[in-house]
């Protein structure tokens, strides 16, 4: 009995090593962020042209899922101590599975900024919340 037991776990491990093997020679592609169960994407982009920044966050959902986005958009400014400070914020709500929200602030003065982009998807009363930086832009 104890060869029987012995002679079949021989033969699964070396079954699941010829399949690891073949696995791992394939290419293996991860996503960026996590899964999330109500939000297919989510981004945070900063653009300035002069003294003045243009703010986008989007946010896309699942059609058959999502059921409301909210937006705050901050826009921060980093201090000589290297810290993030505030700078402006603004507020949305979607009533959608996806939807963006693109806002201006002027008269900059000269440092380094990045667009921090806070949103809550809902699927009825469940939600989840993700948070995404732009890249760090300097004027």
């Amino acid at each position: 009995m104890i060869k029987k037991v012995a002679s079949l776990l021989c033969a699964i491990v070396l079954s699941t090593s010829f399949v690891v093997g073949n696995v791992a020679s394939a290419t293996v592609i991860l996503p960026d962020s996590p899964a999330y169960s109500y939000t297919s994407d989510c981004s945070s982009d900063l653009s300035i042209s002069g003294t003045t920044a243009t703010c986008k966050s989007s946010v896309i959902g699942y059609y058959d899922k999502t059921t409301k986005i909210v937006v705050n958009q901050t826009l921060q400014k980093q201090n000589s101590s290297g810290d993030w400070e505030y700078v402006y914020s603004w507020y949305d709500t979607i009533y959608s599975f996806q939807g963006s929200l693109t806002n201006t602030q002027s008269s900059l003065s000269n440092g380094t900024y990045r667009l921090k982009t806070v949103a809550t998807v809902y699927a009825g009363t469940a939600n989840e919340t993700i948070t995404k930086y732009s890249k760090e832009k300097t004027i």
